[in-house]
């Protein structure tokens, strides 16, 4: 899924992933948006962010992103994992959705969402 829309919302930003009729909507903070939104249009910032300086240390061990995946709502919080990987070896890592798409925005990795979360919008 891509990135759709970021609404600024009070302190909140409402972000909605989106691919043909399928969606997922769900609030971030607006420093993860801003952090989503620079990455996604190759914005450079006066300083690096953590995000920034992530995938810098991943491209200097020749780590490369393969996939997010959004996995399940669990008391209103959504989970996600980050795979990982280097030659012929994986690591996938639980990681907060808005920090994956940060990531995956700046590296080009595709992001997947679990079709229970997804709602129907065609």
């Amino acid at each position: 899924m891509e990135v759709e829309k970021l609404i600024l919302i009070g302190d909140n930003t409402l972000i909605q992933l989106k691919n043909n009729c399928s969606e997922l909507t769900f609030y971030i903070s607006t420093w993860q948006a801003s952090s989503i939104e620079e990455g996604s249009s190759d914005k450079i910032p006066f300083r690096p962010s953590t995000h920034d300086i992530l995938v810098d240390v991943l491209e200097g061990y020749g780590i490369e992103p393969m996939l997010v995946k959004i996995t399940k709502l669990s008391e209103g919080t959504y989970f996600a994992e980050l795979t990982f990987k280097k030659g012929n070896h994986f690591l996938t890592l639980d990681i907060r959705p808005s920090d994956a798409m940060a990531i995956a925005v700046r590296t080009g990795t595709p992001m997947y969402v679990n079709e229970s979360l997804i709602s129907k919008v065609c």
